[in-house]
């Protein structure tokens, strides 16, 4: 752990014409270091930043996650055509090359400092007085000098008897080089000259080296290798660490997505549920047409029609009869089954109405259907919407009247239910995992009626209609009704409990968009298992989060050995090789980084411009000396 705050101040007192900063490492710094503790990092900041940079400049260490959770949230936004993505410079970039280097922002308004007066600094610290700190000092260099310093290091340790001790680093850019050219051997000589005869080589070297399945997936290598003659040749007992980048790109993946069917039926709730929250807000908008991703709408007589022959006619429907095959096999049998839930084929029918008046008419028709005929197909899952039909089947209840935001609730939980079933489907049918949406759900659900509008205990007034009516009855009842059932609450919608099962639902169509890809270049049955479960663990992103984002992580180990025959084959797109050399006094450790993209914004150091004319790696050496 760093401690450097004081440190940091003094920093900022003593050299005020520099810029500094404490915080967690630019990602240069923890690609060669694999350490994530604040530093003190100093620059000097450049504002003159081009407007015109796009993507390309793009730096991401491969073992880089700067995903820790997955919140998919908000109202479903503009998405692009498919046309339109494709053409998208980032995905161009992903087809082109097998690596990708992004810096953030922040790291694009880092300017370097000359070599001189970043070494300056660092020993000017070193002559203070301050005995107080723990931690390390980077500074970013031109690389002007001889030895294209691009990096300075100090590390300091205060003791418990006040004596500080210090750790020296230096990161050099050693040019770009063809792959086939850069040996094993000839990396232990470079670190064995600079080391010198006094020091003794520690024959142990730690190798870790990554390569593209394809533009998505990255597979990261590593293993220890001893002797002279050791070779990059991966050993069979390297440890495999899989990560893989979904393209999302706002939204824009449902349009060539296997599963676009069901990230549209999404949709479609997440619209519902605003327009509930607008409703119970006194929002017109609410009422306005319907929306829903482009559904075909129909008139109302043709929703009644198709809701009564659901109802009242016997139809011979048979249930889908699943295939054992691959996960898009299972995604197009589940998308094409045959409905047979009576609230399935009933939700289906009301999706088609063209406005809330109609929707209203057309659950109303429902409820007089449910009294007055003779239902032969009576829902039986457990949604509100059944449990009225059903009671008023029973002649338990009277015909409720619907007011505001209602007509939407009842058909929202209904979606969610489809929705959930049709996930459960894919996933058991297809033998990956068992979805259990109630453990999903059941760890963040903390109170059940904690909306900031109205929910079902209090009135709700009906701006559109001028009609205002108690959202907690169903109907006002007389007095031969008070000895019937107690009614069932219309208004029972939650916005913060529908909001959690729509990330969940959005978590396990990202986590089914990875699956699919996984099948497609990797297709090992069995990590799928364990896929789900690492994923489901992470807490969800909002539904509307996933607009703003450009891909999805997923990253986890693997102990499957033909994804090592599949890494061998293909050229590595980096590598990190580390060893050190130690005697009585101190300890010398190198790491040679080698890309295909340079580790640092090319723009900072336009003197190492290359053309790639092969395969071809940005190398640069880090070395690291410790005192004892």
């Amino acid at each position: 752990m760093s401690d450097l705050a004081n440190v940091y101040q003094l920093f900022r007192n003593k050299f005020e014409e520099n810029d500094f900063q404490y915080y967690c490492p630019p990602s240069y710094i923890h690609t060669l270091t694999e350490n994530n503790d604040k530093i003190i990092f100093a620059f000097r900041r450049n504002t003159n930043i081009p407007t015109d940079m796009n993507c390309i400049d793009i730096k991401k260490s491969p073992k880089r996650n700067t995903s820790n959770s997955l919140d998919v949230s908000g109202s479903p936004l503009r998405d692009v055509s498919y046309e339109e993505f494709e053409a998208m410079e980032y995905l161009k970039e992903s087809r082109e090359h097998t690596v990708e280097n992004l810096w953030t922002p922040e790291e694009e308004t880092y300017g370097p400092l000359a070599t001189e007066k970043a070494r300056s600094i660092l020993q000017n610290f070193i002559n203070l007085d301050c005995r107080i700190g723990r931690g390390s000092i980077w500074t970013l260099c031109s690389g002007t000098d001889t030895d294209r310093t691009v990096l300075l290091q100090l590390s300091i340790n205060s003791t418990s008897n006040n004596e500080r001790q210090f750790t020296r680093g230096i990161v050099r850019f050693t040019g770009v080089h063809a792959s086939n050219d850069i040996s094993l051997s000839q990396l232990i000589d470079i670190h064995r000259q600079r080391a010198g005869d006094g020091m003794k080589f520690n024959p142990k070297i730690q190798i870790q080296q990554w390569c593209k399945l394809c533009p998505a997936i990255t597979v990261c290598c590593s293993w220890h290798t001893m002797g002279e003659s050791a070779t990059f040749s991966i050993e069979r007992n390297a440890r495999v660490r899989l990560s893989q980048e979904f393209p999302i790109n706002n939204g824009a993946f449902s349009h060539s997505s296997k599963a676009q069917y069901f990230w549209q039926q999404l949709q479609r709730l997440a619209s519902m549920r605003e327009k509930i929250m607008d409703i119970r807000a006194n929002r017109e908008s609410g009422y306005a047409c319907n929306d829903f991703i482009g559904e075909d709408e129909m008139d109302l007589e043709y929703v009644k029609q198709k809701v009564n022959n659901i109802l009242s006619s016997f139809l011979a429907v048979e249930p889908t009869d699943y295939k054992t095959g691959s996960i898009a096999d299972t995604i197009w049998q589940v998308e094409k089954r045959n409905l047979t839930d009576v609230m399935e084929r009933l939700y289906d029918a009301l999706t088609i109405c063209s406005n809330y008046d109609d929707l209203k008419a057309a659950i109303d028709y429902i409820f007089h259907l449910s009294t007055h005929s003779n239902i032969v197909n009576v829902p039986t899952n457990g949604t509100r919407f059944a449990q009225l039909i059903l009671a008023m089947i029973q002649d338990r209840l009277a015909i409720p009247s619907l007011t505001g935001s209602e007509p939407y609730e009842l058909l929202l939980e209904c979606g969610l239910n489809k929705l959930m079933n049709d996930y459960r489907t894919i996933f058991s049918e297809s033998g990956v995992y068992e979805l259990e949406f109630e453990k999903l759900f059941q760890p963040q659900v903390t109170n059940p009626r904690k909306s900031r509008y109205a929910t079902g205990t209090g009135p709700q007034i009906d701006t559109h209609h001028s009609t205002k009516h108690s959202a907690s009855h169903l109907f006002q009842p007389t007095v031969e009704e008070r000895s019937r059932e107690k009614s069932i609450l219309l208004s029972n919608f939650d916005e913060d409990e529908v909001k959690i099962r729509i990330n969940r639902l959005a978590q396990v169509h990202l986590l089914l968009e990875h699956l699919l890809l996984l099948e497609s270049a990797v297709n090992v049955s069995s990590i799928y298992g364990r896929v789900c479960e690492l994923y489901l663990s992470q807490q969800p992103y909002s539904y509307g989060e996933i607009y703003n984002r450009k891909t999805d992580l997923l990253e986890f180990d693997m102990d499957e050995f033909m994804l090592l025959g599949k890494a061998d084959q293909l050229l590595p797109c980096a590598r990190r090789v580390t060893m050190s050399s130690t005697n009585l006094l101190q300890k010398m450790e190198t790491v040679f980084y080698q890309n295909i993209w340079p580790l640092l914004p090319g723009r900072l150091y336009p003197q190492f411009e290359h053309e790639d004319d092969q395969h071809s790696f940005w190398c640069y050496e880090y070395d690291r000396i410790e005192r004892f």
